[in-house]
């Protein structure tokens, strides 16, 4: 491994997401003392709509002397929402976030002279009004039902005319925030400290809730070339999978004597400390120059070779870290060393035997191991054979029995009719045992496609569902269930 101070496929994904824009609840004025003579108060403020974003405003307050604020905003559609406590000061510039268009919030500033927000005084308040959405997404057709458990769902959206687009959709499938600074949408997470980061074009990009660009590194160099999943650890560090091309005499296989594969590595970056570290290769875990290590590989344009393509990394239950590999067609478990391989399942030298060939998956994404062992992923069905269903995809939940070395569906869940995602697509286990799932290809290439996300209960019943499609393009009513009640 090394330590050091290309273009992606971007897939689309759905996920839950907390943080800044989800800080949401009830909060009682009346439950707060109300301010002694010599408490600080507020002097002045003010709260104004953002130049670059229309579902984004800051509210800014002048205080008597150094305190700290929260801000209540509420709209009797959307709800009531809080933002986080600032820091000690006499000027606060605080961005309010998590908005619906063309709707009017009414905010009460809460001042604060302790440290944790115990002794809030409610001060005054106002009223603002968001603007109305681009055009690009203005323009974007949605049907939704029922109610989502979370509160804020974030994904990247790619359209047919080239506008990309990042959107955050509340718990009814309504926008509430958006981000259209990027030339092409990747994945995207959210920071422990509420920031976003995400990847265009093969750069990494931290940006603020109101758009504004912290920091963007480049392809190659210390980042290497980053593509597909970034993934938050504990300790605020980020995990991602990067590419290089890796050359080697391929002609004892048939191949060339200068053969090109595109080999994955794991990187992390800590935001803290500016630093990169490479602590995974696949050339050390797998024999390369072994035809038996490789299923067929998708070429390039450059005549080159993809290989393992490394499309999600996760933390599994006992600090394992969890990898889908798209090229081996495996979920492969590491150890929280990263240094050794602790089963393969599916694809070449699996650990686990399918008893039913049935419930294999092919080209997944989102792997992940449960609390319990269990592996749940998206099982895009990429090149499954017809003798075990064909073309559908699925969210897909396997029980793996070390003993017996098995891999059994336990759970999965499919549309009705069933849709095909060659590319793209999610799962998540949410913390009340329901699965969020996002049945998609990228709409911007695909004619008939919906960016359909579900949320289903274990028994496989539909509590939310929203659909949002490019009105560019013609959408084919009958590959999907007809609007009804969840």
């Amino acid at each position: 491994m090394r330590d050091s101070t290309g273009w992606f496929s971007a897939a689309l994904r759905a996920r839950p997401f907390l943080g800044l824009l989800a800080a949401a609840g009830a909060f009682l004025s009346a439950a707060f003392p109300a301010a002694a003579d010599d408490a600080p108060a507020v002097l002045r403020h003010g709260a104004s709509m953002s130049a670059a974003n229309a579902l984004a405003a800051e509210v800014r307050v002048s205080l008597t002397r150094a305190a700290r604020v929260f801000v209540e905003y509420d709209n009797p559609r959307a709800g009531r929402f809080r933002t986080p406590l600032t820091g000690p000061g006499a000027e606060h510039v605080i961005p309010i976030v998590r908005l619906r268009p063309a709707a009017a919030y009414d905010y009460t500033i809460f001042v604060v002279d302790g440290a944790d927000g115990a002794d809030a005084v409610a001060g005054p308040g106002g009223r603002f009004t968001t603007g109305t959405l681009p055009p690009a997404l203005a323009d974007l057709r949605q049907q939704a039902y029922g109610r989502s458990s979370v509160p804020l769902i974030l994904s990247n959206y790619r359209r047919s005319d080239g506008n990309d687009y990042f959107v955050a959709w509340d718990e009814t499938g309504a926008p509430v925030w958006y981000y259209d600074g990027v030339e092409q949408a990747g994945p995207i997470t959210q920071l422990p400290g509420g920031n976003f980061l995400f990847l265009e074009e093969g750069r990494l990009t931290e940006i603020t809730p109101l758009g504004e660009v912290v920091h963007r590194f480049e392809p190659g160099g210390a980042a290497g070339t980053p593509h597909h999943e970034l993934t938050v650890l504990d300790d605020g560090r980020v995990i991602y999978p990067s590419t290089e091309d890796f050359v080697f005499d391929d002609s004892a296989n048939g191949g060339a004597e200068e053969t090109t594969f595109l080999v994955d590595q794991l990187l992390v970056w800590d935001p803290a400390g500016g630093r990169f570290e490479q602590v995974w290769d696949a050339k050390e875990a797998w024999d390369i120059r072994d035809p038996a290590q490789r299923l067929p590989a998708r070429a390039r344009d450059d005549g080159g070779f993809r290989w393992t393509h490394v499309n999600s990394v996760s933390v599994g239950p006992r600090g394992n870290l969890i990898l889908s590999v798209r090229g081996r067609r495996q979920v492969v478990s590491l150890s929280p060393d990263l240094r050794t391989i602790e089963w393969q399942l599916n694809g070449p030298d699996s650990d686990f035997r399918f008893p039913n060939p049935a419930d294999r998956f092919y080209g997944q994404h989102t792997a992940a191991q449960l609390a319990d062992g269990n592996v749940l992923l998206f099982d895009n069905g990429l090149l499954r054979p017809e003798a075990e269903g064909g073309r559908y995809s699925r969210a897909l939940e396997l029980r793996l029995d070390a003993a017996a070395g098995t891999a059994v569906k336990v759970w999965e869940y499919r549309l009705d009719p069933d849709f095909f995602a060659p590319r793209g697509g999610s799962a998540y286990r949410l913390g009340n045992g329901h699965t969020l799932i996002n049945f998609s290809s990228a709409p911007a290439r695909h004619r008939d496609v919906r960016l359909t996300v579900v949320e289903v209960d274990a028994a496989g019943n539909e509590v939310f569902r929203v659909e949002t499609w490019d009105s560019l393009r013609p959408v084919d009513r009958s590959r999907h269930r007809a609007a009804g009640g969840v």
